[in-house]
């Protein structure tokens, strides 16, 4: 079902006004050079988005999925709010066969709610479903880390209603690496990380890798 543009800027609006996000000008340079990289070169058509902040940003997609054309516009220190305001520049012009979403680390840094951080999540799904209808959309789990492990029960409830979301759209997915990440003592491994403690190091990305790999591997229900 095409959702009405008009509904699309109420829920947009709606997460602006429950919440202070940071101005998205702030990461109008990486847009634009976004934007200028594909003027050189346009990425190939029906290609898998990665979308996303600073860990999609570092994550070697080309190499992660040497069998899927791939498109990586990932921003670093981007909120979700960021991917919606950014949306018509980074995700409608691909028109990709497949988008897969991650972001929160920011969000939860800057001491947001779960509910807070799941609106954007709202609006971000409601303006993909509008402007690319039928386009399946693929949203990873924000992952724990060292860094913000004092937000883990933040991060997990976001998550849930998140899991809870794509539960009950046929169009989205959601990818959860948390416990592959994590130590038989339930915290974070920290030899799967950088050493500021928030991003994945090469082994990290392995790791990160396989357990969302089947997820986004997988074939779609067929159109009708």
């Amino acid at each position: 079902m095409r959702i009405p543009l008009a509904l699309v800027l109420l829920l947009r609006s709606a997460a602006v006004f429950a919440q202070v996000n940071p101005d998205p000008a702030r990461f109008e340079k990486d847009i634009a050079a976004f934007e200028a990289e594909d003027r050189a070169s346009p990425p190939p058509a029906g290609s898998t988005l990665f979308v996303g902040s600073s860990s999609v940003r570092y994550w070697d997609v080309a190499k992660a999925f040497p069998n899927m054309s791939t498109i990586r516009r990932g921003f670093g220190g981007s909120h979700v709010s960021d991917n919606v305001y950014y949306a018509d520049r980074i995700i409608v012009p691909y028109r990709p066969k497949l988008i897969v979403f991650y972001a929160g680390d920011a969000d939860v840094a800057a001491n947001k709610t779960a509910d807070q951080i799941v609106a954007d999540y709202r609006a971000l799904i409601a303006l993909v479903h509008a402007r690319l209808p039928q386009t399946p959309m693929v949203i990873v789990g924000t992952k724990p880390s060292p860094a913000h492990w004092k937000q883990i029960e933040t991060i997990r409830r976001a998550n849930m209603l998140v899991r809870e979301i794509a539960a009950a759209d046929p169009l989205l997915r959601y990818a959860d690496a948390e416990r592959a990440l994590l130590g038989p003592d339930g915290r974070p491994r920290p030899e799967l990380y950088a050493e500021n403690g928030l991003n994945l190091n090469d082994d990290g990305y392995k790791v990160w890798t396989g357990a969302l790999k089947p997820v986004i591997d997988a074939p779609w229900p067929k159109k009708r």
